[in-house]
């Protein structure tokens, strides 16, 4: 497998991708893969290893890079992260992600029609948005994305994300959820669900019982094995069939 980390422009400064792939002539279909909270850690990279040896150009973009190259985040400080999260625009996730996809595009290796986007937490909402809003994607995955719909500990004027963009998403997406989520409660699963498919968009949905936030990372006491390996294999499936 070959890796490596460029630097392009975004937002007025050098923003880092961890890029990994085959190796190969031959064009690939890519997927970028969106850090939580915590930045590009171990993990993250190790996801984008994991695509790459699926198949895929998988990237990695750091999306804290207006505080520096490689800021990441201890698991156990989740308030130093919500605080990074927090500086970050609208403007700014979707300069991010367009800058990632005309840095793909312009590789050798990689079928340039065929793009995706999976994200984890903070991530997922990443996901989501460029799903709705940023030119170039053709299919998303969203992990536990909060921020789509307020928290249920919100002010009563907090943005609803969902009702400003659903009508613009003209992508298939996939969501992975736990239902013992303190942060995104079911009701705000299922009404994701259906305003997405009331609009008629290509949105599938699965919520794993006994799992809650930040079940895929192995590296955190949330993780839960089953539903990680479920979503993992279902999200390969998803994107092998809708990145060819």
């Amino acid at each position: 497998m070959a890796s490596s980390v460029v630097e392009v422009e975004s937002g007025g400064s050098g923003m880092q991708i961890h890029t990994y792939g085959t190796g190969g002539a031959s064009k690939s279909p890519a997927v970028i893969v969106i850090q939580e909270i915590f930045g590009v850690t171990d993990h993250i990279r190790d996801v984008a290893s994991r695509f790459a040896s699926a198949g895929f150009v998988a990237a990695a973009p750091d999306m804290y890079h207006r505080e520096g190259n490689g800021v990441t985040v201890a698991y156990d400080d989740a308030p130093t992260g919500m605080g990074l999260r927090g500086k970050l625009s609208a403007d700014d996730i979707k300069a991010d992600v367009a800058a990632t996809i005309e840095y793909l595009k312009n590789q050798p290796n990689v079928d340039s029609d065929n793009i995706g986007i999976v994200g984890y937490c903070f991530g997922g909402f990443v996901s989501y948005l460029s799903a709705a809003e940023v030119p170039g994607i053709t299919a998303a995955a969203i992990y536990y994305g909060g921020g789509i719909l307020p928290r249920p500990d919100a002010p009563a004027d907090a943005p609803r994300i969902l009702d400003q963009t659903a009508d613009s998403i003209n992508v298939p997406m996939i969501g992975f959820w736990g239902a013992e989520d303190g942060g995104i409660p079911i009701v705000n699963v299922d009404a994701i669900e259906s305003t997405l498919k009331s609009k008629g968009k290509d949105y599938e949905s699965h919520t794993y019982a006994g799992a809650g936030h930040g079940f895929f990372c192995d590296n955190r006491g949330s993780y839960n094995e089953a539903a990680s390996k479920d979503a993992w294999a279902r999200t390969l499936e998803f994107f092998k069939k809708h990145l060819s």
